[in-house]
């Protein structure tokens, strides 16, 4: 059965991309609501980016549980019920005129659920495409193309939208977003997917939620090629994250107004998008990728902040993203080609608490040290140290699985 042909993964794909949608316009109202409404500032805005980060850290705790579910139909419901509550909050809070800390706890809710919500639908693709590897695989690429996609038309329509409708309305365009989302999931049927159960293993004892976590950290560290390349991810990512934060301040420093950075992230989003559809046409060993990638986008960022033509730093910067778009794809098919599908929901919540960590940590570089240009250029030597890592120094029998 082919993934057009698959009612339930379309249903579970469309529930995603309506989400999506929902999240851009939450994330663009709520910084609208903080500024023009309660008047506050940057401090704020920071926190609700801390907030929304924290529940990922401690994302390892609920592996074993999404793993061990047998309904992860009524989970990744019942997440979406948690989020429209969530923003329902919002709206009373917005309407009445309630603190801003009701805005905060309900946020702190929405993340929680937002960030659980992919550790389950991970778990839950094995078994809607029988664990079939191969649908597995093209799920990945379909998902990371809707997903990009949907980003780059949500980000313009939400700015958009809050020209010409009013907080109260967006809120309540964005709760009917998650409703028909639900609608969506509740059609997915389960009466043909199977569900097999964790295998015993000698690492794990069952019924102890200590060794549960124990089990999820020791399980993604044996393989080696793919969790050492997790970590780095999550590093680089944490510094791409940085360096994207802080990338209007090189702006004025180039003379270039800062008007022009959402030019610059429509060219990011729109590199990324060409770098999925590449994707699909790789095929060598895992390790071999993530080494080129390094090499060739670290090589690209540090040359950014030496070489003086705007054009080539734009096409330097296209490059970068462009790699990293592909990578997205390559990453996701490595953790489904390594890891047993009954310990997807667990690597990928030690994966979520690894990457926001890394994250959070290199957004508080900006505060210590904030001089933007050699931002770059470590951001730039470390990805290539990463490669040459990669090349010299991992030799493990895993790096040598090729892509399919």
């Amino acid at each position: 059965m082919t993934l057009r042909k698959n009612n339930n993964f379309i249903y579970l794909i469309f529930g995603r991309v309506i989400t999506n949608f929902g999240d851009s316009l939450y994330t663009v109202v709520l910084a609208y609501i903080t500024i023009s409404l309660y008047n506050l500032g940057a401090d704020a805005l920071a926190l609700f980016g801390l907030i929304a980060f924290f529940p990922s850290l401690i994302n390892f705790v609920f592996g074993s549980f999404i793993d061990n579910c047998r309904n992860k139909k009524s989970l990744l419901i019942t997440f979406e019920i948690v989020q429209l509550l969530a923003i329902t909050g919002i709206l009373c809070t917005v309407f009445f005129r309630f603190d801003i800390l009701f805005i905060f706890i309900c946020h702190f809710i929405f993340s929680f659920a937002n960030t659980l919500i992919y550790p389950v639908q991970s778990s839950f693709i094995p078994q809607i495409l029988h664990h079939k590897k191969t649908d597995i695989e093209k799920s990945v690429y379909a998902m990371n193309i809707t997903n990009n996609t949907v980003d780059i038309v949500s980000n313009f329509l939400s700015s958009i939208i809050l020209i010409y409708m009013s907080v109260i309305s967006i809120l309540i365009l964005d709760m009917f977003t998650f409703i028909l989302c639900i609608a969506l999931f509740l059609r997915i049927s389960v009466k043909n997917i199977g569900y097999t159960p964790p295998k015993n293993n000698h690492l794990q004892e069952k019924g102890n939620d200590k060794n549960d976590i124990l089990f999820a950290f020791t399980y993604f560290w044996q393989k080696k090629t793919p969790s050492r390349i997790v970590v780095m991810e999550g590093i680089l990512s944490g510094l791409t994250t940085m360096v994207m934060r802080i990338v209007g301040a090189y702006l004025v420093i180039l003379n270039i107004g800062v008007e022009y950075l959402g030019v610059l992230l429509a060219i990011q989003r729109g590199s990324e998008l060409v770098g999925v559809f590449l994707s699909n046409q790789i095929r060598m060993p895992f390790k071999n990728f993530f080494m080129i990638d390094y090499l060739v986008s670290g090589v690209a960022i540090t040359m950014i902040a030496f070489i003086d033509s705007i054009a080539i730093k734009t096409v330097l910067f296209a490059l970068t993203f462009v790699l990293i778009g592909m990578s997205g794809t390559v990453y996701g098919k490595m953790i489904y080609h390594f890891y047993e599908y009954q310990h997807i929901g667990k690597v990928t919540s030690v994966i979520n608490t690894v990457s926001s960590f890394a994250i959070v940590t290199c957004l508080l570089i900006p505060m210590i040290y904030d001089n933007v240009v050699n931002l770059i250029i470590i951001t730039g030597i470390i990805t290539i140290i990463f490669g040459l890592y990669l090349l010299f120094f991992n030799k493990t029998n895993d790096s040598l699985e090729r892509m399919t």
